[in-house]
C-alpha cells in the first residue's frame, strides 16, 4: 500500500478561524476536502438573510479556502448542500450558475438538516476538489 502524504490549512486568510479543532481543508494526493463553509465573515457574523445573499459569502470562503490550498473553482469536482430549507435552493443555483460560469458545473447533492450551528444560518456547503482537474 502507499501512503498518501495530508496537508492540512488552518489558517486562511479572510476566515474567522474555525470554531473546534479542525482543519478548513486536507489535501490528499491531488484531492482537497474542503471543511463545510457558512456564511460567515472574517469577524464570525453571519452575513446575509436569504439564501442568494449567504450563497454568496460561502462561494467566496469557499475561493478563500481553495486558494489557501493552491487550487481554485476550477478544480471543484463535488458539491453537498446542507440547507436548512431544500426549497430554497433556487436561489443558490442562481449564483452557482454564476461563480461556475464558462466551466463545467461539479456533481451536487443537496439535502436537508434540521439544524446548522448558529441562528440564522441558511446553508453549509463542503466541497472535493481535484488540484489540476482541467475544469478551466
Amino acid at each position: 500500500m502507499i501512503a498518501v502524504p495530508l496537508d492540512c490549512v488552518v489558517d486562511v486568510p479572510g476566515l474567522c478561524p474555525p470554531p473546534e479543532p479542525y482543519a478548513y481543508v486536507v489535501r490528499a494526493g491531488e484531492t482537497l476536502y474542503l471543511a463545510g463553509q457558512v456564511a460567515l465573515n472574517e469577524d464570525g457574523e453571519v452575513v446575509g438573510t436569504t439564501v442568494g445573499e449567504q450563497a454568496r459569502q460561502v462561494w467566496d470562503n469557499i475561493a478563500a479556502v481553495l486558494a489557501a490550498a493552491g487550487s481554485s473553482i476550477a478544480d471543484v469536482v463535488k458539491v453537498t448542500y446542507f440547507m436548512q430549507d431544500v426549497r430554497e435552493i433556487a436561489e443558490e443555483i442562481e449564483v452557482r450558475r454564476e461563480v461556475f460560469a464558462g466551466r463545467p458545473f461539479p456533481a451536487v447533492t443537496a439535502c436537508q438538516a434540521a439544524a446548522l450551528g448558529l441562528p440564522g444560518l441558511k446553508m453549509e456547503v463542503d466541497v472535493i476538489a481535484v488540484i489540476g482537474a482541467g475544469r478551466e
